[in-house]
């Protein structure tokens, strides 16, 4: 059983109530899956209270990314902090290159077939094909961002007011659009990234004196065809997550 103050603690760090009903949330059934990645990551901290701080303050710079990039979306004036401008200039490259109409932005769906709710990005027509884009700042794309899409796409489903497909196209797509910024060394392949106040250093192949260049913007956009897998992954870690919190559900 996971630990919680109270139930209400519970349910307002795992879900939604919408119309009078309690629903988990996308994000907190994912975690249930094994993060070999994020527990080395810890391994390599002083302690658990460092990794919790480093965590936060990336939460916080990955909500200053988002929250620009759904002001672009949606044709406002954004005012983009200094910190994050070579990851904006970056979505802005991207932006331009592509023909990308947002009908949904940032939009709770629910999916009351398979009882959970989330909050999904952007729905959009990327070059004449509806899907779900899906925005991160990570540093690279990570296999559980398929489960979450996924579970983004099933609920849409069960939405009255989903746009019509583009003829010809059988059903949504997925993308994820990375966005991303660090420092290039000008005498190596290794880059300087700074997320959440900790300096990494990656991609060294020999000692180097390192000459970092200026901050730089990236971007990498990757469509997922893998629909019918992720969402039975999704939804057997649905029923883990259920198992492991089977103590706080039959409170609700």
């Amino acid at each position: 059983m996971s630990w919680y103050r109270d139930i209400n603690t519970f349910k307002d760090e795992n879900g939604y109530e919408i119309d009078g009903i309690w629903y988990p949330r996308v994000t907190a059934i994912v975690s249930i899956k094994a993060k070999p990645a994020l527990y080395a990551f810890y391994a390599g901290l002083p302690d658990f209270k460092t990794g919790e701080a480093i965590k936060t303050k990336s939460a916080e710079e990955g909500t200053l990314v988002h929250n620009a990039i759904e002001g672009i979306l949606k044709g406002e004036s954004v005012a983009v902090p200094e910190e994050i401008a070579p990851a904006i200039s970056a979505f802005n490259d991207f932006y331009s290159k592509n023909d990308i109409v947002a009908h949904k932005i940032e939009e709770r769906l629910v999916s009351k077939k398979h009882h959970y709710a989330g909050t999904m990005d952007v729905l959009a027509e990327v070059n004449g094909v509806l899907g779900v884009l899906d925005i991160k700042t990570s540093v690279a794309i990570y296999r559980d961002y398929s489960m979450q899409t996924s579970a983004y796409v099933e609920a849409l489903k069960e939405d009255p007011n989903m746009p019509p497909l583009p003829t010809g196209q059988a059903g949504l797509t997925r993308w994820i659009l990375r966005v991303d910024q660090s420092k290039k060394c000008l005498r190596c392949p290794a880059t300087l990234r700074e997320k959440g106040g900790r300096l990494k250093v990656r991609g060294e192949k020999y000692p180097c004196q390192h000459e970092w260049s200026e901050m730089q913007g990236e971007y990498e956009f990757k469509e997922i065809k893998t629909f019918e897998e992720d969402i039975k992954a999704f939804l057997a870690c649905k029923t883990l997550w259920g198992w492991e919190n089977d103590y706080w559900l039959k409170k609700i």
